[in-house]
């Protein structure tokens, strides 16, 4: 509430909110969108940000989570939706993964490995500075653990190590490589020539069917082949998802306000995704 009044409203006001207390809130500045710039609501599995982004009708953006349980808090979302009196559809959801792209799949492959130990699975801080008890939910929390452990490392989490010790750090590199092969499977990390993305993302977006799609590079990677990276995903794979998005009836949030589909004439919504292709490929 407070972002869209400093968005649209002159000031100065007082602002009096549920959380926040402003006694002098003067924007010198407002956004060139009007009403507003959209409003699309990241997270990772927490089903109360889910559930409040549903309510509000915004975009929800699953933030490099695993299909399968991104598709049940997308069915959420849609459950939310349908008492809020809408259809949730693609223009609800977006994705964002980490992808590399390069001429071949063994090369594409082995730059992947740099998000592995760059900003992705290792992270920057300890589990409990980014998660201070108290800052997520019980389920939230059941939710995440699941989604950074790794199955094949039992009673071990790919978080949980002490990033001032040698040692411990070149463990985890070694573990986090070994793993990278399962990351690649469940479609954590998507790597391969524009070809081998292109097979790989379309099933994705038959899984999940997303309307928002965004690519996430990062790790150590020489400037020559990031730039090889994002050229071929510019002119090669981006046209040829949007091909696929069009073939599919993947809306986008631009050509479908979300929150105005209207409720199937049953009266019960639609689920979201294809369950049967993501448990036949299991």
């Amino acid at each position: 509430d407070f972002i869209i009044q400093a968005w649209t409203r002159p000031g100065p006001f007082r602002f009096e909110g549920k959380h926040f207390h402003y006694r002098f809130v003067n924007p010198w500045v407002l956004p060139l969108q009007k009403p507003h710039p959209p409003i699309w609501i990241p997270g990772l599995i927490s089903p109360e940000t889910v559930v409040w982004t549903a309510q509000h009708k915004y975009p929800y953006v699953a933030l490099a989570t695993m299909l399968k349980p991104t598709r049940e808090l997308w069915n959420m979302y849609a459950k939310i939706a349908a008492d809020q009196g809408y259809q949730a559809g693609p223009e609800n959801f977006g994705y964002l993964q980490p992808v590399f792209c390069h001429e071949t799949d063994e090369k594409a492959a082995e730059f992947g490995k740099a998000f592995l130990f760059g900003g992705g699975f290792s992270h920057f801080a300890r589990p409990e500075w980014m998660f201070p008890p108290g800052y997520n939910s019980k389920e939230a929390t059941r939710r995440l653990a699941s989604q950074f452990a790794n199955p094949n490392l039992p009673g071990r989490s790919t978080v949980d190590h002490d990033p001032e010790n040698e040692a411990e750090v070149q463990e985890l590199k070694r573990r986090l490589y070994d793993s990278y092969p399962d990351w690649q499977k469940q479609g954590q990390i998507v790597t391969g020539s524009p070809k081998t993305l292109v097979k790989k993302l379309r099933y994705i977006f038959e899984v999940l069917r997303p309307g928002i799609f965004s690519f996430w590079l990062d790790g150590p990677v020489p400037l020559k082949d990031r730039r090889t990276c994002v050229k071929l995903l510019g002119e090669e794979v981006v046209p040829a998802l949007r091909e696929i998005a069009k073939e599919m009836g993947l809306t986008s949030p631009f050509e479908i306000k979300p929150g105005t589909r209207p409720m199937p004439a049953s009266g019960k919504y639609e689920p979201i995704g294809n369950a049967e292709l993501l448990e036949t490929s299991a």
